[in-house]
């Protein structure tokens, strides 16, 4: 009884400290932020007071990639959902303790090692690994989890869900922005100026750093392409770009809502072109540039005819130059910048998603997700 007497506490305050926790398709490590966060819904107000990223241990790391190919097992699935749940736990725990925290709750997005969107062939289906109940067990702190799940109960693709938090924070009556995370996978909240809930544009546009992060680790031996130091010393093949483009039509010309994930872009992807022996510098900086087009037509088709007065980048794409060079070169009748919060924007959004739950506030947006009703997001699990 006594748990339940202090989740009912938490689930009356005015102001929560939270945990966020965000581990993206990139599978570099786990971020966090600690936050206050006062309010609900369009009142919400919150204080990042701490954070800190985690990378994963190189092994931790190769399993969970192993974990997004086409051949993973059930069996070693199963293990890392497990050894995940222990190793975000000690992470919220130490995290937790270092800075001297008194925490509510603690939100974990998870570690995601499929996700497929609808398709005539195959139902919705999406997984996020490192149980919740794991990391309250560790951690001796209620847990919101999984948030995903809800949404496609309802008919949704489960992504994005980040733009119902975009709306809260960022919306603006006097400009149109587009938000941009650059991790594994681009996506992009797009709120016109005065705009209300049902007027987002949110959509995944396709890679970002997937494609240029096989290549890397292909021919350099790197996990990526650190401030584009790899990109910036080859030239365009413009053959290859024209191939990769003709490749992404059906994906581009799809039109919103719609997300995707690296069941697509992974190294089967790729197969072709590395079979082609070109020079790997040529390869890396021919990836970037197609990045930076796939993001630039999908706002051409979907964005740009509604008005953009700014484009806010966020995410570890930021880090390569090449890229947002590009990005800048493509968007040029446009300011692009990068977010002074861009390492930390994804595990922030996902502390507010839990506040929405604990707010009892539905918080996916059915525009962009394609559900067919608001639902509330998360599972909690108790200590």
């Amino acid at each position: 009884m006594k748990i339940m007497d202090n989740f009912f506490e938490i689930v009356n305050k005015q102001c929560r400290l939270v945990v966020g926790m965000m581990s993206g398709t990139s599978a570099d490590g786990v971020d966090l932020i600690a936050a206050k966060i006062c309010g609900c819904g369009r009142e919400t107000k919150v204080e990042v007071l701490k954070t800190q990223k985690i990378d994963y241990p190189s092994l931790l790391r190769e399993k969970i990639v192993k974990a997004m190919g086409k051949n993973s097992k059930a069996r070693e699935v199963c293990a890392l959902d497990f050894e995940l749940g222990d190793f975000f736990g000690n992470c919220a725990k130490d995290f937790i303790k270092s800075n001297d925290l008194q925490v509510d709750i603690i939100a974990s997005h998870g570690q995601t090692v499929y996700h497929h969107p609808r398709s005539d062939e195959f139902p919705t289906c999406t997984l996020q690994i490192g149980d919740g109940d794991l990391i309250a067990a560790k951690t001796g702190v209620i847990t919101i989890s999984d948030f995903r799940i809800k949404d496609i109960a309802h008919g949704g693709e489960g992504a994005p869900l980040v733009p119902h938090v975009d709306y809260m924070l960022y919306s603006s009556a006097k400009e149109s922005i587009a938000l941009n995370n650059l991790g594994g996978i681009s996506n992009v909240t797009y709120i016109p100026k005065g705009a209300s809930e049902g007027d987002v544009i949110a959509f995944d546009t396709g890679p970002a750093n997937a494609l240029i992060d096989l290549a890397t680790s292909k021919f350099f031996k790197a996990s990526f392409d650190e401030n584009g130091k790899f990109s910036s010393r080859g030239r365009i093949n413009r053959k290859l770009l024209e191939i990769l483009k003709d490749r992404e039509k059906s994906y581009i010309f799809r039109s919103p809502p719609k997300s995707t994930g690296k069941e697509v872009y992974n190294a089967d992807y790729l197969k072709d072109v590395f079979d082609m022996k070109l020079n790997a510098y040529e390869v890396v900086r021919t990836l970037v540039e197609f990045t930076a087009w796939t993001i630039w037509e999908s706002y051409r088709r979907y964005i740009i005819p509604n008005g953009l007065d700014r484009v806010i980048l966020t995410g570890g794409g930021v880090m390569n130059k090449t890229l947002v060079k590009a990005l800048r070169r493509y968007f040029s009748g446009c300011k692009v910048e990068i977010a002074k919060d861009w390492k930390y924007r994804e595990a922030k959004a996902f502390a507010v998603l839990a506040n929405e739950l604990l707010c009892s506030n539905a918080a996916n947006n059915p525009k962009t997700t394609g559900a067919k009703l608001k639902a509330f997001l998360g599972k909690i699990s108790l200590p």
